[in-house]
């Protein structure tokens, strides 16, 4: 029988937005993550930005690579982003390179299907924006 497990949210320590890494741009938490707690079917975190940063920069979900870290997609990668706060757009570039872009508010859920263009959520607000985060199947991190 598998144990229940509880992830302590001070146990979780706060990594600088992926490919930012000014302070006070905001942070991202990976709680059920592959290195931390190797759940089978998912990923789970949270983040928030500032005004004027992206919670994840332009990435494709594929390889993402940059300062410490690269992550490794699934073919069939999905994700979800929830804003619990805050304002921005998401944005993807088409296959000609246009940058095309939805504005995104709290309560909003947007959903990134597998084979999704490079992307990014910008929080274009005047205010924190908070965000929770899911993706499936899990994907594979290396840290450096």
């Amino acid at each position: 029988m598998e144990e229940i497990k509880v992830v302590r949210g001070k146990d979780i320590k706060p990594d600088p937005l992926p490919g930012t890494y000014e302070e006070g741009a905001g942070w991202l938490k990976r709680i059920i993550y592959p290195h931390k707690i190797p759940a089978r079917g998912f990923i789970f975190g949270v983040g928030e930005a500032m005004p004027g940063y992206s919670l994840h920069r332009w990435h494709s979900h594929i390889l993402d690579k940059g300062k410490g870290f690269k992550v490794v997609y699934p073919k069939h990668f999905e994700e979800v982003y929830y804003i619990v706060r805050g304002r921005g757009v998401v944005q993807w570039k088409t296959k000609h390179g246009k940058i095309e872009e939805i504005k995104v508010k709290a309560g909003d859920a947007i959903f990134f299907p597998p084979g999704v263009p490079k992307h990014q959520l910008l929080n274009t607000g005047s205010q924190k924006m908070f965000v929770v985060l899911c993706g499936s199947p899990p994907i594979h991190v290396k840290l450096a």
